[in-house]
């Protein structure tokens, strides 16, 4: 308690940056910008992110929004629903448990029902109907990949005239027809690339690739041309058009309470570890020294300080000749000790023993002369104290 009391700076400064250090790892835990996330999330800025195509929707009419939880949640204002190829930790086993059967009913209730879907990915959270057909026809997982083909309208449709080309990145997948009507969109040589299933009430676009939705292919060829076609044919009066974010990881789900120890990383545990270890070292070495205490080595104060104490001291007692002959003395003694002659040498002898041209000299015999004078105020023996001195 008492080196408590005594440092209670020093302890309260230690337990602000302790808990500065908290704060501010708990703000880095939390603050993973998935902004720049090499995913097509629609606001990543990422040369595979997606954020060019939500804005392309944004500026033509649309109202974009983000997606961050499952199928079963799906807001009732949704008009379409884009879903990119899953990660491969949303599509692995441990973390697809999260999306139920509940979710695949409740998206094909909906699609039955007049929703709108751009489907770039096998996925296993579909629907029957979509999932089965989807996994003879697309990849579960599509990886980005550095060969591009180039697709041409297969039909002479209004709505595409203006289309010549879209480039793809080249997954090596053909579209098959499915059950009931299915229309071809996007051939690249015998290969159909893209196509429009209807789904009773509802539309669904499937495509063979994904990459030229990304930023970093959006404006290859005609791709922004041609989806932003494929939106209007869809939603020809505008619409909400959904992210499917949730299925890239940005999912919003009730977790429980974790405590420091369960978020941080380990490199961030250990330097927790020895930033504490560090700070009971610091605080032990303040309150304990560290072997036998040194004495100070003695100091000799200078001749300016003891003529000021002392000469203060006589002042006060009137008695400036006196303080003037004490202060000599000491001075005699000092420059007796330093030139070499006897310590009972007298002022005199110790005049004689200067050169005649040495500043001190003069100095002395003033102040020999000024001890011999029995009317010395204390201005004048002070004047040549400090001449003395200098």
């Amino acid at each position: 308690m008492r080196f408590l009391h005594e440092r209670f700076g020093l302890v309260l400064l230690i337990g602000v940056v302790a808990g500065l250090l908290l704060y501010s790892l708990r703000l880095a835990q939390e603050a993973r910008d998935r902004r720049y996330s090499p995913l097509p999330l629609s606001y990543s800025q990422h040369r595979f992110g997606a954020k060019g195509f939500a804005r392309l929707l944004e500026r033509n009419g649309y109202t974009i929004r983000s997606l961050q939880r499952t199928f079963r949640h799906l807001p009732k204002d949704a008009d379409m629903l884009v879903i990119f190829p899953p990660e491969l930790t949303i599509g692995g086993t441990g973390a697809s448990a999260l999306w139920t059967d509940e979710d695949a009913e409740s998206l094909d209730t909906w699609l039955r029902r007049g929703g709108r879907v751009l489907l770039l990915s096998g996925d296993d959270r579909l629907p029957e109907p979509l999932k089965e057909e989807a996994f003879r026809r697309l990849p579960t997982f599509q990886f980005p990949v550095n060969r591009f083909v180039e697709a041409s309208p297969v039909l002479p449709a209004p709505w595409v005239k203006q289309i010549s080309k879209v480039r793809l990145g080249d997954q090596r997948v053909s579209l098959s027809p499915r059950e009931g009507r299915w229309v071809p969109l996007l051939r690249s040589g015998g290969a159909i690339k893209g196509a429009l299933w209807y789904y009773e009430d509802g539309v669904v676009f499937e495509c063979a690739d994904w990459q030229w939705l990304t930023n970093e292919h959006l404006r290859d060829a005609d791709n922004g041309a041609f989806i932003l076609a494929v939106a209007r044919k869809m939603l020809p009066q505008g619409g909400v058009i959904y992210f499917d974010d949730a299925g890239q990881g940005d999912l919003v789900v009730e977790r429980e309470a974790r405590g420091f120890w369960g978020v941080a990383p380990t490199g961030v545990r250990i330097a927790f570890a020895h930033l504490l270890l560090l700070t009971v070292i610091v605080m032990y070495s303040v309150g304990k020294r560290f072997g036998l205490p040194r004495p100070a080595p003695p100091r000799a104060p200078a001749l300016g300080e003891y003529v000021e104490a002392l000469a203060g001291v006589y002042e006060r007692a009137q008695a400036a000749q006196p303080a003037f002959e004490t202060i000599l003395e000491n001075t005699r003694r000092r420059l007796c000790r330093r030139l070499g002659l006897p310590a009972g040498a007298t002022m005199l002898q110790l005049i004689q023993a200067l050169p005649p041209d040495y500043p001190l000299r003069d100095t002395l015999e003033q102040a020999y002369q000024a001890a011999q004078n029995p009317k010395l105020t204390p201005e004048e023996a002070a004047k040549i104290l400090k001449k003395l001195e200098r």
